[in-house]
């Protein structure tokens, strides 16, 4: 029997996936679709954030840090934070994480140095908008907002070392979003 996660990326945008496992094989598709099945496998590599991520015999190279209620994926220069939460029957699931009143806490994906913060405290952005620029391992990585909002906080200067976790920015949804 297959289990049923809910995954949200944006504040309107779930998607409902669903996991079985069959003789230690993990298989995965997205629920009310016609996609197929498919066969995934998530190893670590060393004691790094670094994962490759097997995708019907594809590889796929990720940094993931897992957090309480989901994740924060960066595949290449791209940042996606998920959250997940359990599907619920009936229409209603549950919300995928938890907001502090709707706050949406953007932290560092990677050990690194802040290059450029693109974004101050009270200024509307829109979702895909760069708001700081990390440097980590000789590439700097922009980080855009995951969805349109107003900043909060910026946690960050210009220089500053960050660990992986750390917060860099907090977005809410301002009094229209």
């Amino acid at each position: 029997m297959a289990q049923k996660y809910v995954v949200r990326l944006d504040e309107d945008q779930d998607t409902t996936l669903e996991l079985r496992e069959e003789g230690g094989v993990i298989w995965v598709r997205r629920e009310g679709e016609a996609n197929p099945w498919r066969r995934v496998a998530l190893e670590r590599v060393g004691d790094s954030s670094l994962y490759l991520v097997m995708i019907d015999s594809r590889p796929i190279e990720l940094y993931l840090d897992r957090r309480r209620g989901g994740a924060i994926v960066t595949i290449g220069r791209h940042v996606f934070n998920y959250d997940v939460g359990p599907w619920r029957p009936s229409g209603g699931h549950a919300r995928a994480g938890g907001r502090d009143a709707g706050v949406r806490r953007i932290v560092a994906p990677m050990t690194g140095s802040i290059v450029e913060v693109r974004c101050t405290a009270g200024q509307r952005v829109s979702r895909g908008d760069v708001l700081l620029v990390v440097e980590s391992m000789k590439m700097n990585n922009e980080l855009r907002s995951p969805a349109d909002g107003v900043v909060e906080q910026v946690g960050v200067t210009a220089g500053q070392k960050v660990k992986q976790g750390d917060l860099l920015v907090a977005l809410g949804r301002g009094e229209s979003a």
